[in-house]
Parts: structure tokens; C-alpha cells; sequence
């Protein structure tokens, strides 16, 4: 064959041939090497595949060569057959094999596992197959569960397909770029993943069979996740997974024969396909083997759940290739790096990996809500920012499951894309950007943290300030402030009292998170800085990693009215806060700043001021001067003018802090002096007692009112949106304003039909409090919808574990209100019970894997059959997200007739196209057809029947 002249972009009309024999029929499949067709050959009257390829570039027609001439030399009826192959009269390769119907192992896996008959009997199969290429010399290199296809879809039927990276003991190695990986990330040996091309021989293919066979037995893959960093990471890290810790009734002679397959080191495996067929032998063979004995493994939900996960990414931006091979970022940073970057991570629950091709990850889960768990993991990619300055440093949230000891998930994905950014732009040439972080991240993240577009779905962060004076933004522009104009005129009312009347007020105000708190803080603000121009105002914030920690929430006030940041020499620091004590105190100001250093952690010389060095002598006599000081500061800066502390996430504060306040607060009564405190509910059971005995003043936020709401919406989204697509929006957030802005936000986005990730992690901080046990029932039950039944809980949850979920589990959900028995079920004899709150079914349906959502869409299908659901559309659904295209299309047939006899052509239009979508077979796809053109007559003919009523009226 010779190179094309040009690569084939469009698919080919039916009835064309290729090469004066082969007929296309029509287009079957296409991917990155090129599109599949099917066709008829001329000269056997038989179907064919026939393959061209999509690429000019001369390594891909070297690589569609050598597929053609490996598949002309095999000869095997497990293995596809070669036909013919040659080029078109355009030049561009062509490859025929013979036509199979059936699925891959994949398709199959995704719905349900193999049985252990099916397992091994694939496995001998697929041995059979290989140990014919390998006793030709030739090694697979890309076994994985979509190359082996099952024929009528029965393992009986094996086939081994794509040879396109196999490798001949002959052939040189020009196929292959110096450096490069070839095969699939979680079934490629370690030899392979490492380039190790003179260690590569048949026994690879023997470490991706074992792969093949562990995720065959337990429904998993062996090296699970998406991200290829990860998935290297674990097979050149980890030791192999045993079968036996996801599935303890496999014989132990069984797990072992696995971990041999999947045994780091060549030497430990079976030596090619027909060693490992006698091995097989050998092991059922063997006296007293269980194999044939091992109990049925019932299908049920797992305990896996994906959550929210923020990663830092690190990687070392400019290292030479060579460098990379030997050593990772992580071995090489120096030991103070090393030693603060560990120091940083541990505080907030962040857990550090070193994945193989240097890059550090730091990832958090389940670390208070989102939110919080976002701004921790802020403050961390900054941080290494500063050690790292030669670093490309990303931020991710994202959903992920926890597996061994790396996440897997989406998030790896978007954590990868923009690591690969930053490389790129360096191999440009660009400047250092600042830490990058994803959309996810940058809507989490509060005004605190300056965030700024860098591209679509980017952004850069730059710092944290230690409380932002901005508004928090929705599309680019401030959120407009709605529903909450009592609350603030009661505030001020209250304020201006206090600055003007007999005694100082402390406020107190609560609510959830995302409510509106800061939203209100910050209207507040800016009111009383246009009524009082001479107001001092001191903002501090709590912080979950130091809540607790003595003056930690006074000293962040201190620290943001001074401008004293992060990282800045403890020299500066003290001329800040000497500076600030200046503004108001002339006199005995180093005493005061002195010991207003050790509220904020910057401590001043001994030898200072006198009363400071006996003090620092003294422990007690520290303990008095502090608040004196303190006192001292505040009587000077009231005397300025009026004076407002405002302290948000005080249930993260500090019992010393407050202390102090409440002091200041007794004993300047003749000043114009305020305390404003914000909090979620729950700073009654940080704090019980601590205001008992002072007047405090406490509003409670509620749920923003539906009108308001609306207004909301319509401010962001326009006028023109119909109230029909406003309410689902307002009823979803309940009233709370950060879920109604992203739900806003995913709308105008174009992502309106699922909740986003901002919410989800939200309503998941809900659920963490909830035992593992009771979530796993929630999300069995997240399946069905709304609501759901408890035997079809069972039938999810498998019945001896899930009866034993259901009785323990359901009664406690009913009484902390998290579900509701319905009265009058939609099937007779079944308990009907439903989610509270739409959210906290979505939350729990966003945890579940994959895998288990697939599943469980299938056995509800099947349960809902059973019990005798009438609406065929529902079961299509549930069969379509089961991975059972074949009912879904028959079930969607029937849908699309129940819409055209009830009337609603529109909707048997749809339910027909969906059905059509899902690669209907001929009798049924003509059906669907008919169906779709009776609904078009219809609609004509009653447009016609009402253009002739008005005509008639007219006359």
C-alpha cells in the first residue's frame, strides 16, 4: 500500500465500491484511526466490516499496514477474520474483516459482571485466541474488554478484535515514537507503561487478561479511574488488588490464580496464552477445587459512593524529558519544601500522593461542605504557589471515588487539562500564570478570594483577602441584591441606636449556609459608609482549621484593619499594626501594638516597651495585659468615630475572642461602638453560654421569599423567560439564595437540566452527617425518583443484606424527616415512601458510581415490570440508563404509541426519535418511523381543522 492522498472526512454514500468488489451499505462506526462500514463483498454475496482509515499522517497507515498484514497471517475462529485489504482509487487504506453482530465485553460489563462460569469460560476463550497469535510471535498489546466481542452476545461467542498495535518479534520498531506508551492506561503490564520495549513479550498480553478476568469476577476494574496520571500511578505503584477483598466467597486458589496474572514482575505470569490455558487446567484439576462450587453472587448496589473532592495539582513546569523518567517532583523537592508542603496539607485533611510522572496531588473530601472544603483547598494552591515558583499549580472540584489510596473521577480529568494548559503555554514561552482553577472551583469560591477570567471555564486565583468588600458575582456581574430590604432596615435601625444612644448593641445573626449572611453583611456595609463616612469598620472571619484557637477570630479583624497579609516579614507586619494603633493613640502606642502582636501572631521584642518584657516573664500577667491592652485600642479608636466589628463564621471561632469582645462591650458604654456577628445555626452548640447575661440581639435568616426569588431570576435570565421555566428553578432552591444563583448560572450556561456540582456538594455535606449504612439506602431508593418502594429498595440492595438496610435504616430516615410514607401507593400491597426534598435526592443520586447507577437503573426496570408499571415510558428510561438498549426501544415503542392514542403527537414524535436514537432493528425502526409519521399527520390536520374554523368565523 502506498500513503493516501487525501484522508477520508465524510462518510461514503451506500452503494459505492471500493476497489471493484466491496459495496457500502451504510456507516457502522468511526473513531480516531478511522470509520468502520458495513458492506457487502461481491465476490462472496457475504457482509463484511470494511475499515478505512481517517488519518494521512504516514506512522497511522504504518500502523493500519501492519493490522492488515497480522490479521492475514492469523487464522483462528476466535479472532477476527481478514478478508482483504488495499487502498480506494483516493489512496486511502482500506482493511476487510468479517461482520459480527453481538456487543463487547464492555458494553456487557457496564450493565452487569459475569458470573464465575462465564468468567472462565471468557477466559479460556480469549487464551485460546492469544496463544494462537503468541505461538506466531505475535503480542497483542491492547486487550481490553471493548477488543473482545461477543458474537450473539454470549461469551461462547468470544472474538479478539484490533490488532492495530500488535507486535510481531520480527518487526522493527519504527511503530512505535521513542517515549511513547502503547495500549490502554489500566490494562497495559507495567513493562508496557514504562516503554520497557525489550522486556515486552507475550506475558503482557497475560497482565491485561488478568485485568480482563478481575473485572469480569468482581465488576470493577482492576486500575480504576480516568485520568492516565492516576491510572499509571497505581500499576507502577500499588501492589495488584485481590479478587477476594471485594468478593471473600472466591476459593483462594481462584485469587491467587488472578494475582499471578496480574503479577508485577513478567517472570511470575504464565509465559504466553497456551501456558495459561494449561494452568487453568491445572487449577480445575486440582483435588478438592472449589471452583465449580463458589455461591451465587447476587447483583446489588455497593457500598461505593462518588463525592466531592477538591484536588491541587503540582507539577514541575521546564524538566527535560530524561529527568522525568528517573526522579518526581516529590524526591526532589528541597527537605524545607518538602517539610511545609506536608505541614500545609495535614492541618486541613488534604492527603498527598506522587503519581509517576512527578505530579503532586493534594486532594480533600468530605471536609465540612462545600464551600469551606473549596476555600481550603484555595488557600493550599496558594501556598504552594509561594514554595513552588517554578511550578504549575491547578485547583479541581469535581466528583470522585475512593479507591485504594488515589481518587478517581472527572476531577482527575479537569485537574489533568489544566496542568496540560500550563505546560503548553510554558513550552511557549508564556510567563508563570498564577494558580489555575476550574469553573467548579471558582463559583465555591466567596468574595474573599480575588478570582479573575482567564478563558472559558478558567480562571485565575490570585490571593485571599481577609474579607472581601466585593459582592459575590453571577455571569460576570455583582448579584442583585432581592428579598431582604426588613432585615436591613431593622439592622441599621439598630445600629443607629447604638451609635448614637446610651450603650454599645452586639448582633447575632444565623442561618445556613448559602442563605444570604454575607450578602447581607455587605449591603449593611455599604449603607452605613454612605450615612457615616467616618466609620471604622474592622471585618473578621472564623476558620474551621483554627477554630477553637485563642483570639484566632479577633486577630483576623486585627490583622484585615492593619493590612497585614500572608507571607509579609515580620518586620512589616509590626509597622502595620504600630501604624494602626497611630491612627487614634499617640501615646504608650508600642505598649498597645505590643500586645495587640499577640492577639494576631506577630510578636513584638522584649524589649519593646517595659510592662511587655515582665509580661512576656509571666504568663498571668500576660493574660491580663492582652485585654487591657485591647481595651485601650478600642476606647482610643471609638473616640474617632463610630466603631463596627463585624466577626462572620463565628461558630469557628474562639470562647477567648468573644470573651473579649463581650468585655469591650460592657465597659465602653458611652461609645459609639458595635458588634455584629454572623453564624450558621449551629454556633448555640459551639458557644451555649457564652452570651447569657449580656443583651444580644438575634435575627434569624429564613428562606428567601418566593416573590423575591422569582425577581432573581428574571433580573439575571430577562424579562422574557416564561414563568414555566422560573418555577422549577425557585422551587428546587428552597428559598436559598447561593443554590438559586447556580442554578441561574447552570441555566444560562446551558446545563439546566442537571443540578450543578456547587449545589450537589452543598446537599452533600448534609448527607455526610448521615450514617454509611442509611446513605447507601438512600441512594438504592435515588434510582426510582421522588418516590419509591421499599421491596424495590430490596431488589437494588439484594435481599438478605438490603432486608437487613431496610429495617434498620428506613424507620430512623421517616423520623429525621428525610423521607415521607405516602398513603396511597401507585401499586396495591407495596409501602410507597418519598424524598422530603428534591435536593437530597439528587444529592444521594450524584453519589452513585457509575457502575451502581446502571445497575440499578436495570434491576428497578425489572423490579417496576414485576410489580406492574403501566407507563412504558418510565420503564424505557430506567432499561436506556440500565445499559438494555434492546427493551428500552421496545419499551419506547410502546410509549410513543401510548402518546399518539392519548392524543399527543409531539410527544409520540419524541418518544419515537429517542427510540430510533438507540439503533432500533429494521421492524422495529420502520414501526418507530410510522409512528413518527401518523403523529406528523395529525398535527397537519389539525393545524388545517383550525385554519378552516377562523376561515369560517371570518366569513
Amino acid at each position: 500500500m502506498t500513503a493516501p492522498r487525501r484522508c477520508i472526512l465524510c462518510p461514503m454514500r451506500p452503494g459505492t465500491v471500493i476497489d471493484r468488489r466491496f459495496e457500502i451499505e451504510c456507516l457502522a462506526a468511526s473513531g480516531g484511526m478511522g470509520t468502520v462500514y458495513r458492506a457487502l463483498d461481491r465476490a462472496t454475496r457475504t457482509t463484511v466490516a470494511l475499515k478505512l482509515l481517517g488519518q494521512p499522517d504516514p506512522r497511522a497507515v504504518g500502523r493500519f499496514e501492519h493490522e492488515a498484514r497480522i490479521l492475514a497471517e492469523l487464522d483462528h475462529p476466535r479472532i477476527v477474520r481478514h478478508v482483504a485489504h488495499g487502498v480506494t482509487a483516493d489512496g486511502a487504506p482500506y482493511l476487510a474483516m468479517e461482520w459480527l453482530d453481538g456487543e463487547s465485553l464492555e458494553q456487557r460489563l457496564a450493565r452487569q459482571r459475569l458470573d464465575l462460569e462465564e468468567s472462565l469460560a471468557l477466559l479460556r476463550a480469549a487464551a485460546e485466541a492469544l496463544g494462537a497469535a503468541h505461538a506466531l510471535g505475535i503480542v497483542h498489546r491492547d486487550v481490553k474488554p471493548s477488543n473482545l466481542l461477543l458474537v450473539g452476545g454470549e461469551v461462547s461467542g468470544l472474538k479478539v478484535l484490533d490488532f492495530g498495535i500488535a507486535r510481531m518479534r520480527r518487526t522493527i520498531g519504527e511503530l512505535t515514537q521513542t517515549g511513547s506508551v502503547m495500549g490502554t492506561p489500566g490494562y497495559m503490564a507495567p513493562e508496557q507503561a514504562t516503554g520497557e520495549r525489550d522486556r515486552l513479550d507475550a506475558r503482557a498480553d497475560v497482565f491485561s487478561l488478568g485485568a480482563v478476568l478481575f473485572e469480569c469476577l468482581t465488576g470493577r476494574p482492576a486500575f480504576q479511574g480516568q485520568h492516565v496520571m492516576a491510572l499509571l500511578a497505581k500499576l507502577l505503584m500499588e501492589e495488584p488488588p485481590r479478587v477476594r477483598n471485594l468478593l471473600p466467597d472466591v476459593p483462594q486458589e481462584l485469587d491467587d490464580f488472578v494475582a499471578r496474572m496480574l503479577a508485577k514482575d513478567p517472570e511470575r505470569r504464565p509465559r504466553d496464552g497456551s501456558a495459561l490455558l494449561e494452568a487453568l487446567d491445572a487449577l480445575e484439576r486440582e483435588p478438592g477445587s472449589r471452583l465449580s462450587a463458589v455461591p451465587v453472587l447476587y447483583e446489588a448496589i455497593t457500598a461505593g459512593e462518588l463525592r466531592l473532592l477538591s484536588m491541587v495539582a503540582v507539577k514541575e513546569l521546564r524538566r527535560s524529558p530524561a529527568a522525568c523518567a528517573t526522579t518526581t517532583l516529590g524526591a526532589t523537592l528541597p527537605r524545607e519544601v518538602a517539610t511545609a508542603l506536608h505541614s500545609s496539607a495535614q492541618p486541613i485533611g488534604a492527603r498527598v500522593d506522587t503519581l509517576a510522572d512527578g505530579t503532586l496531588l493534594l486532594s480533600l473530601a468530605g471536609v465540612g461542605d462545600a464551600i469551606d472544603q473549596a476555600a481550603r483547598a484555595a488557600r493550599c494552591a496558594l501556598s504552594l504557589g509561594e514554595l513552588l515558583p517554578e511550578a504549575a499549580v491547578v485547583l479541581a472540584t469535581g466528583r470522585a471515588e475512593q479507591t485504594g489510596s488515589l481518587p478517581v473521577g472527572p476531577v482527575m480529568d479537569r485537574a489533568a487539562a489544566l496542568l496540560a494548559l500550563a505546560e503548553r503555554e510554558a513550552r511557549q514561552g508564556g510567563a508563570r500564570a498564577p494558580v489555575r482553577v476550574d469553573d467548579v472551583t471558582r463559583a465555591l469560591l466567596d468574595a474573599r478570594f480575588e478570582v479573575e477570567a482567564a478563558q472559558p471555564g478558567i480562571f485565575y486565583l490570585l490571593q485571599e483577602r481577609e474579607v472581601g468588600r466585593a459582592a459575590r458575582t453571577l455571569l460576570g456581574k455583582p448579584s442583585p441584591y432581592v428579598g431582604r430590604d426588613r432585615e436591613l432596615r431593622n439592622l441599621r435601625e439598630l445600629l443607629e441606636d447604638s451609635f448614637g444612644g446610651p450603650e454599645p448593641r452586639a448582633i447575632l445573626i444565623t442561618g445556613p449556609p448559602g442563605i444570604g449572611k454575607s450578602r447581607l453583611r455587605y449591603e449593611l456595609i455599604e449603607a452605613l459608609r454612605e450615612r457615616h463616612p467616618a466609620i471604622t469598620l474592622a471585618v473578621g472571619r472564623g476558620d474551621s482549621l483554627s477554630a477553637g484557637s485563642p483570639f484566632s477570630l479577633l486577630g483576623s479583624a486585627l490583622r484585615g484593619a492593619a493590612g497585614i497579609t500572608g507571607g509579609e516579614p515580620a518586620a512589616a507586619q509590626r509597622e502595620r499594626l504600630l501604624s494602626l494603633v497611630a491612627r487614634t493613640q499617640a501615646a504608650d502606642r508600642t505598649r498597645v501594638a505590643a500586645f495587640l502582636g499577640e492577639i494576631i501572631g506577630t510578636p513584638f521584642p522584649s524589649e519593646a516597651d517595659p510592662r511587655f518584657f515582665e509580661a512576656r516573664q509571666s504568663p498571668a500577667l500576660m493574660a491580663d495585659q492582652i485585654p487591657l491592652a485591647y481595651l485601650d485600642f478600642m476606647a482610643a479608636a471609638c473616640a474617632a468615630g463610630p466603631y463596627l466589628l463585624v466577626l462572620e463564621d463565628i461558630q469557628w471561632g474562639d470562647a477567648a475572642s468573644l470573651k473579649l469582645i463581650a468585655r469591650a462591650l460592657r465597659e465602653l458604654r458611652d461609645r459609639p461602638f458595635a458588634a455584629l456577628y454572623l453564624a450558621r445555626v449551629e454556633v448555640r452548640q459551639a458557644f451555649p453560654v457564652l452570651w447569657e447575661g449580656s443583651e444580644l440581639h438575634e435575627m434569624t435568616l429564613g428562606a428567601l421569599p418566593r416573590r423575591a426569588a422569582e425577581e432573581l431570576v428574571r433580573q439575571v435570565l430577562g424579562d422574557g423567560l416564561p414563568a414555566s421555566e422560573i418555577a422549577p428553578l425557585v422551587e428546587r432552591a428552597s428559598g436559598n439564595a447561593f443554590y438559586l444563583e447556580e442554578l441561574i448560572r447552570a441555566v444560562a450556561e446551558g446545563r439546566g437540566d442537571r443540578l450543578p456540582e456547587t449545589i450537589l456538594g452543598m446537599v452533600e455535606a448534609r448527607l455526610e452527617a448521615i450514617p454509611a449504612e442509611a446513605r447507601r439506602l438512600l441512594r438504592a431508593a435515588s434510582v426510582f425518583g421522588e418516590a419509591f418502594w421499599k421491596k424495590g429498595a430490596l431488589a437494588l440492595l439484594g435481599d438478605a443484606e438490603g432486608s437487613t438496610l431496610v429495617v434498620d435504616w428506613l424507620p430512623w430516615l421517616l423520623e429525621r424527616e428525610l423521607l415521607e410514607r405516602r398513603e396511597q401507593g401507585r401499586f396495591s400491597d407495596e409501602e410507597e415512601y418519598a424524598f422530603r426534598h428534591a435536593l437530597i435526592r439528587d444529592g444521594c443520586y450524584a453519589m452513585l458510581p457509575d457502575r451502581d447507577r446502571a445497575l440499578g437503573h436495570r434491576l428497578a426496570a425489572e423490579w417496576l415490570l414485576q410489580a406492574g408499571e403501566h407507563d412504558a415510558k418510565v420503564l424505557a428510561e430506567h432499561f436506556e440508563r440500565g445499559g438494555e438498549p434492546r427493551l428500552a426501544v421496545e419499551f419506547y415503542q410502546r410509549a410513543a404509541e401510548q402518546a399518539l392514542a392519548g392524543s399527543d403527537p409531539a410527544a409520540a414524535v419524541t418518544l419515537a426519535a429517542r427510540g430510533l436514537a438507540l439503533g432500533a432493528e429494521r421492524d422495529v425502526e420502520a414501526t418507530l418511523q410510522g409512528i413518527q409519521a401518523a403523529a406528523a399527520r395529525t398535527v397537519t390536520a389539525a393545524a388545517s381543522a383550525g385554519v378552516g374554523c377562523r376561515t369560517r368565523r371570518g366569513g
